[in-house]
């Protein structure tokens, strides 16, 4: 609870534009019912045209309703879900090293044992915790697949279970994208690994998984729609990325022209993808990004911290051989899970993606305490050495996690302060102050989607902006240029120096010194100028 509530407002220092949008939307859900363009309670909120998924969004409107508009509101849901995944993954870890038949596969110590030392783990996971501690959907998809698999097998013995089953993989799928891929697959695999077990309550089963084929029907059918689904995924996929198509195109003439049937195979548009999708999993179990470095994406991480903490890497070595010796089928499904994970992330660009691939963290921190305990089990004939060896490797797990808290509290908002937006809040509040003074305030879009900025600190009236919002008249808008009253968000260009009466708020590279008259200037957490306030 510490580790997700200590400084959640303030730390990371900025929202980002994803986070305002949320907030935002989910102030206008509470004023009005509809999201910022007044769709109706929708099922996926246009946004940014990226179409994000509606969960997090309607679990923010109770927490902006009490605590306003605020960072901390808009990341409440997330540290109070991240917090539930600690406690379920106890129950979970408990349920998947129990058998049907009751078979002491594993002692009931050494099941209390890994439960604890899994929510020990996953409590202070530098991947969780990142993840834990934003607006991030990721997060709360994750924590309900847990919950999903944990009454899957709590249902072996209660069957209504089912339907809570049900409930939390619909709220899974409905909550962020991966798991629109990964849930239905995981269902399959439930179904062929526990025929035997569904079996004995099919009805209930069957009633649960009609619910979840019903209640995701506006998912898969907006696939084939304009928005939704199907634009997030032109946004992101690797089969709409124009590098690769036109390297397709080039290469497959050049192999025609030149008649090897070889390269015309492998660059032919439907086979290109193929190696990048297998490079896009495979870096997910890159060493660099899980144990040192991280993704390119820094506010995925910490400052030169990985996913996961160099400490873990034994750990989960031992953890994986000494699960694999045990081989249920329990257990299988949680291989299953942890290799269907990186899936999603893999046929988008920019991997290794840890936000996409997030249904991985929960098996990392398993077998990290499976390890430790089989260590402790190989261990326990020689007291002396088992001593020695907890001690240190429990002195090198506090120094690792220091160095964590050391780099997450001190060296990250001054180190990656840039690209969690920092200086928005300032610029949009001097802006506000200063309005009446003139005719026109032009912000740039240098940092992208400026305008949430605008709307969240200034509660401006979703009802106004509804009707307002359509200023082109055509239901568009262009992803580098908003207007709200008196304000433009575009990039500065020097035909903006000549306007009379205007505020520029750019970057120093787009408002050379010596324009206009200096009113102030908005520096990042490391020093840098992020904004220069200029009056024309």
């Amino acid at each position: 609870i510490i580790l997700r509530f200590y400084q959640l407002g303030s730390n990371p220092p900025s929202l980002d534009w994803d986070e305002a949008s949320i907030g935002y939307n989910a102030y206008s859900i509470l004023k009005t019912g509809a999201d910022e363009y007044g769709n109706k309670m929708p099922l996926s909120f246009r946004s940014f045209d990226d179409y994000k998924p509606p969960v997090y969004v309607y679990l923010t409107v109770p927490s902006v309703a009490v605590l306003g508009l605020t960072a901390f509101a808009v990341r409440l849901p997330a540290a109070i879900f991240g917090i539930v995944a600690v406690v379920a993954v106890y129950f979970f870890v408990l349920e998947l090293l129990s058998s049907w038949s009751k078979a002491e596969i594993f002692s009931e110590t050494t099941r209390q044992a890994i439960a604890l030392l899994s929510m020990l783990f996953l409590a202070i996971s530098p991947w969780h915790l990142q993840f834990s501690r934003a607006a991030f959907e990721g997060n709360i998809g994750d924590c309900f697949l847990i919950l999903a698999l944990l009454f899957f097998f709590k249902a072996w013995r209660q069957a209504a279970y089912y339907l809570l089953f049900a409930l939390f993989m619909i709220l899974s799928m409905y909550s962020y994208h991966s798991f629109r891929l990964i849930d239905p697959l995981i269902v399959g695999i439930l179904i062929i690994f526990f025929l035997k077990e569904i079996f004995r309550q099919k009805k209930w089963f069957a009633v649960s998984v009609f619910i979840i084929i019903v209640s995701t029907i506006p998912i898969y059918s907006s696939f084939i729609q304009e928005g939704g689904t199907s634009a997030r995924l032109s946004m992101v996929t690797v089969f709409s990325d124009p590098v690769v198509q036109q390297l397709s195109a080039q290469q497959e003439l050049k192999a025609h022209q030149q008649h090897n049937l070889i390269n015309e195979i492998i660059y032919n548009r439907r086979v290109i993808f193929i190696p990048q999708i297998i490079k896009g999993y495979l870096d997910h179990f890159n060493f660099d990004f899980l144990f040192l470095h991280g993704d390119g994406g820094v506010q995925h991480h910490a400052y030169n911290i990985g996913m996961l903490y160099l400490w873990d890497f034994p750990f989960i070595f031992l953890g994986i051989i000494y699960l694999l010796r045990k081989r249920t089928k329990k257990i299988w499904l949680l291989f299953f899970v942890f290799l269907l994970a990186p899936l999603p992330a893999a046929i988008t660009t920019g991997t290794p993606h840890p936000v996409r691939a997030i249904a991985m963290i929960p098996a990392f921190q398993i077998f990290a305490a499976a390890g430790v305990v089989w260590l402790a089990i190989l261990l326990q004939k020689k007291k002396i050495l088992l001593v020695t060896v907890l001690s240190l490797s429990g002195l090198l797990l506090v120094i690792n996690f220091a160095y964590y808290l050391y780099s997450y509290y001190v060296l990250t908002p001054v180190k990656y302060g840039y690209f969690w937006q920092y200086g928005n809040k300032q610029a949009v509040e001097y802006a506000a102050q200063h309005e009446s003074s003139y005719q026109r305030i032009i912000m740039t879009y240098v940092y992208d989607q400026p305008y949430i900025y605008y709307l969240f600190y200034n509660k401006v009236d979703p009802k106004w902006y509804q009707k307002n919002w359509n200023y082109s008249g055509n239901g568009t808008v262009d992803r580098f240029y908003r207007k709200i009253g008196i304000y433009e968000f575009m990039d500065i260009t020097p035909k903006d120096f000549n306007r009379k009466n205007t505020l520029l708020i750019g970057t120093p590279q787009e408002i050379p010194d010596g324009v206009g008259k200096l009113k102030d200037t908005i520096t990042f957490p490391d020093g840098r100028v992020a904004y220069k306030i200029v009056a024309i």
